[in-house]
C-alpha cells in the first residue's frame, strides 16, 4: 500500500487541525465542515476528575467532633435526671385571708394532681404576687397553708403558679418533712446501620487499571465514603426513630435523629417572621437557658438565614472609614445575658436530595454538650473493604467494592435546645 499523496489546501486540507480529531471528539458533532476523526491522536482528559458538590456539604464537623459513646445493643437506652423541683398549680379558686396583727392566717389551696407530687408540709411557697406562705398539711389535693406572723394570704385563681422557695425546719423536732428520691427520664434510641457499594466485573475492572484515561477507580471509591458520610449527616439531623421492613422482607432499626427528637421531647419551637426573628429568638434563648453562665450554644442554619442574624446584631452598626475596601458582615457569635452562642453554617440544609425544603429556613439552636454519636462495642463504626473473586477461590467473576458504618444518637436533655421556621 503506498502512501497518501496530496496536495496541501486551505489549512493543510484535506488534513490540518480541521481534521486532526480524537475519536470521540466533541468538535466533530458542533463543526458545519465534517471534521474526521483519527485514531492516531489520544484524547485530551484530565487525569482529575473536578468535585463539583459544594465544599461546604463535606463539613460534617459536629458528627465527629465528638468521640463515640460504645454500647453492647443495637438499643440503648439512657436516663435524665431532671431539675429537681417544679412549680405547682392551683385547680380552684380561694378566698383571700385579710391580716390580724400578732396572727398567721390559714387557707386551702386545691392543687391540680401532678403538684400533688411536688409538695411536702413544711414547705415555703410563693404566691404570684410574690406573697410567701408555708404548708403545715395535705389532704387529697388540697393543701393548709399559714401565713407569716402578721400578715394576710390573696385570693387564688385557677390556673395560679406558686413557685417553691424552700424546706424550714424549727429546733427540736422529732420527725423529718421533706422526703425525696431523685427522679430520672428515660429516653432510648437505635443504631442504624449503612451501606453502599459498587461491583466491578474482572475484565471490566482491568480495562480501567490497564487503560483508564482519569482517576475514575479512586474518585469512585473515594465518592461511596463521602456518600456514607452524608447518610450519617442526614440521619444524625433528621432521622426519625423506628422499624422499616426493608426490599427483603427482614426488619431494621432506624435512628431518631437531632430534630425530631426535639419535637417529641417537646423542645421550644416558633416560627417567626424577619421582622420578628431577633424577639423571637431572644425569648426562646432565656426560656431554654439551662447551661452555666457562659455556656456557649450553637446556632445551625444555612448561609442565608445566618446573614439575617447578622443583619439584626451587626449590620445596621457597622461604619466604614474611606480607606475600607472590604464589606465584612460576617457575625460569627452572639453574646446575649450570660449566654453565648456560636454561627455555624449548615449547607447541606439547601440540598433537596437530602433535606426537605423546610429546612432552608430552618434555624435549630444546640447545646451540643449534651450530645454524643453511639455506636455498637466491637464493631468499627465506618469500615470498608472488598469480596473475593475466582482468584480468592469464590465462585463469582466480579468484586464488590463495600464502605458500611453504623450511627446512634444520645441526646440528653432536648429541651435545653430550640428551633424556628423562619416565614
Amino acid at each position: 500500500m503506498s502512501n497518501t499523496v496530496y496536495a496541501p489546501g486551505l489549512g493543510n486540507l484535506p488534513f490540518g487541525n480541521q481534521n486532526t480529531n480524537p475519536q470521540g471528539a466533541f468538535y466533530t458533532g458542533d463543526s458545519q465542515f465534517s471534521p474526521v476523526e483519527t485514531n492516531l491522536i489520544q484524547k485530551a482528559i484530565r487525569e482529575a476528575i473536578f468535585d463539583a458538590a459544594p465544599a461546604q456539604f463535606n463539613s460534617l464537623k459536629l458528627l465527629f467532633a465528638k468521640p463515640f459513646i460504645e454500647v453492647n445493643l443495637d438499643e440503648h437506652e439512657y436516663l435524665e435526671s431532671t431539675f429537681g423541683r417544679s412549680p405547682i398549680e392551683a385547680a380552684a379558686i380561694a378566698a383571700a385571708q385579710a391580716a390580724v396583727p400578732g396572727a398567721n392566717q390559714t387557707q386551702n389551696i386545691t392543687l391540680t394532681a401532678a403538684s400533688l407530687a411536688r409538695v411536702s408540709r413544711d414547705l415555703i411557697i410563693i404566691y404570684p404576687d410574690g406573697t410567701h406562705a408555708v404548708i403545715v398539711a395535705i389532704a387529697g389535693n388540697v393543701i393548709t397553708v399559714n401565713s407569716l406572723t402578721n400578715e394576710g394570704l390573696p385570693a387564688v385563681a385557677v390556673g395560679d403558679i406558686f413557685a417553691i422557695q424552700s424546706t424550714i425546719r424549727s429546733d427540736g423536732m422529732d420527725y423529718f418533712s421533706t422526703y425525696e428520691r431523685l427522679d430520672t427520664v428515660t429516653r432510648y434510641n437505635y443504631i442504624q446501620f449503612y451501606l453502599r457499594a459498587r461491583r466491578w466485573a474482572k475484565v471490566e475492572l482491568q480495562k480501567y487499571y490497564n487503560s483508564g484515561t482519569t482517576n475514575y477507580i479512586e474518585r469512585d471509591k473515594a465518592e461511596k465514603l463521602k456518600q456514607l458520610r452524608i447518610d450519617f449527616f442526614n440521619s444524625f439531623w433528621n432521622g426519625v426513630r423506628g422499624e422499616y421492613v426493608i426490599s427483603n422482607g427482614y426488619s431494621a432499626k432506624a435512628m431518631g435523629g437531632i430534630y425530631p427528637t426535639m419535637q417529641t421531647a417537646g423542645s421550644a419551637s416558633a416560627n417567626p417572621t424577619l421582622a420578628g426573628l431577633q424577639s423571637t429568638f431572644e425569648a426562646l434563648a432565656f426560656a431554654t437557658n439551662f447551661k452555666t453562665e457562659g455556656g456557649t450554644r450553637m446556632i445551625y442554619g444555612t448561609d442565608e438565614v445566618l446573614n439575617e442574624f447578622s443583619k439584626i446584631y451587626k449590620q445596621p452598626g457597622l461604619r466604614y472609614t474611606p480607606d475600607n475596601e472590604t464589606a465584612k458582615l460576617n457575625l460569627k457569635r452572639i453574646e446575649l445575658g450570660s449566654m453565648n452562642f456560636v454561627l455555624v453554617p449548615c449547607e447541606l440544609w439547601r440540598e433537596e436530595s437530602c433535606f426537605e425544603s423546610s429546612w432552608q429556613r430552618r434555624v435549630i439552636v444546640l447545646d451540643t454538650d449534651t450530645i454524643s454519636p453511639v455506636k455498637m462495642k466491637g464493631i468499627p463504626a465506618l469500615e470498608m473493604g472488598q469480596t473475593g473473586d475466582l482468584t480468592k477461590g469464590f465462585y463469582q467473576d466480579f468484586t464488590d467494592w463495600w464502605v458500611r458504618g453504623q450511627l446512634g444518637l444520645e441526646f440528653n436533655n432536648p429541651v435545653g435546645s430550640f428551633s424556628m421556621d423562619i416565614q
